[in-house]
């Protein structure tokens, strides 16, 4: 494989850019999405695949752990929608390292999933042309459920506000000539659109996980342009040899050693929300 990989670099034709046919399948939830050129998506292999295993056992046990640790501001439990909660956990795991934090704006005109559709490829910098993505609804009925307890929030100091704030998370098992990589990028939407001229709320602002519920064959809307800040951070993964080495057993959702695993990930998440609480703010 790697042989094969050095000629791609080496060889006569080096110097050009090809362009690589890139196809994209993302889960259920729309939480981890699958990215591989068509000359490698033959070479599945059992190594590439317990590499890509590697992170949707992480997410199954971080979902766990998010929803079964209280919210100290809002005495519910944490939601996977929950930006400082998912941060939180990426930054103490030790399985990712972060690359890069971006504040960037998006805009458009829509409603309901192409505007959705447009989100997501500004947000991972990528045309998904083919991909077909059922999750959109549920990303941004989730997110505007989260966002509910932020806007409860009156009185709230800075961290507590903090620790309401709604986001998604996304990991990108990629395999590129062969080499399977993991990244993970966290976002956080702020949910009202604002004047990109005056960089101020609009009087008339919208609501942008409201907009993504709807359906765009009914909902009828002036074609206005729309503005929405957002920011982003991008990790890569680095899985620990004994993920790996425990990687059968791991799979198992009942078994002592993904429960292990919760209990880690939910007693960082615990011990970091306290201590940002009792920081100032």
């Amino acid at each position: 494989m790697f042989e094969r990989i050095r000629k791609f670099f080496t060889g006569p034709d080096q110097k050009r850019y090809i362009p690589m046919t890139k196809h994209y399948v993302f889960n259920e939830t729309g939480n981890i999405m699958l990215c591989a050129t068509a000359d490698s998506i033959g070479e599945f292999n059992d190594d590439i695949k317990d590499s890509f295993i590697d992170v949707s056992v992480f997410f199954s046990a971080m979902t766990k752990a998010v929803h079964s640790t209280q919210n100290p501001v809002t005495g519910k439990p944490f939601s996977i929608y929950n930006y400082q909660a998912v941060k939180n956990i990426l930054g103490q795991s030790g399985m990712f390292i972060e690359l890069n934090v971006e504040e960037g704006v998006f805009s458009n005109k829509g409603v309901g999933t192409p505007m959705g559709k447009a989100l997501i490829q500004r947000i991972l910098n990528r045309k998904l042309p083919e991909s077909r993505l059922g999750f959109l609804r549920g990303m941004f009925n989730g997110m505007g459920y989260q966002k509910i307890d932020t806007e409860k929030g009156a009185g709230l100091n800075k961290t507590q506000l903090k620790l309401c704030r709604s986001g998604h998370i996304f990991f990108v098992c990629e395999l590129m000539l062969g080499l399977p990589q993991t990244s993970a990028v966290l976002v956080n939407i702020e949910p009202y659109s604002f004047n990109n001229r005056t960089r101020k709320a609009e009087k008339d602002a919208q609501d942008i996980f409201q907009l993504g519920k709807k359906d765009e064959k009914t909902h009828r809307h002036k074609g206005n342009l729309r503005y929405w800040k957002f920011k982003k951070r991008t990790y890569v993964f680095v899985p620990p040899k004994f993920l790996k080495k425990n990687i059968t057993a791991l799979r198992d959702a009942d078994g002592k050693e993904f429960e292990d695993l919760v209990e880690s990930i939910a007693g960082r998440l615990h011990t970091l929300t306290g201590e940002q609480l009792r920081s100032p703010a």
